[in-house]
């Protein structure tokens, strides 16, 4: 059964798939391929979708190796997918916390520093908190302002 809209190609299906899921092999990949309605997915031509989406394979936040979409040429687009995985944010007038389920930390860190910005210093990821620092305490409520438009939750 097709469940994918009808325009869409298998790139667009592959690189979906990794926004949503983890995989940790090219079968798994290409078998969830064909369960949506792509016929005749070899794991060659899966191997080569990887290469031209710029998919890595990369330790997730259980040590657990997974494919990883790491191209970077797109401005990051987030969703309520992503909102949906924040319990909250907050400050303590020293750093910016983000409260998240278990697992997304590493990935809501990421999309957070992936596109410099001048109230933001950096951040770490565990694995259901991230810590941001901010360039200037005296401005920690622009920076979780900043932080909050970046993960699509209303400041």
């Amino acid at each position: 059964m097709n469940t994918l809209p009808p325009d869409e190609n298998i790139a667009a299906a592959c690189k979906r798939l990794l926004q949503q899921q983890s995989f940790t092999t090219q079968d798994d990949i290409r078998q969830r391929l064909i369960d949506l309605g792509y016929d005749d997915v070899s794991q060659s031509t899966v191997s080569r979708l990887l290469s031209r989406l710029g998919v890595a394979k990369i330790p997730n936040a259980y040590g657990k190796k997974v494919y990883c979409l790491t191209v970077e040429s797109e401005p990051v687009q987030v969703g309520s997918s992503i909102a949906s995985q924040i319990e909250f944010i907050t400050h303590n007038q020293l750093v910016v916390v983000v409260k998240t389920h278990p697992g997304s930390a590493q990935l809501v860190a990421r999309l957070i520093d992936v596109q410099p910005h001048a109230e933001i210093l950096g951040t770490v990821g565990g694995n259901d908190t991230v810590m941001v620092a901010p360039k200037d305490i005296s401005r920690i409520t622009q920076c979780e302002q900043v932080v909050k438009a970046r993960l699509g939750i209303p400041i």
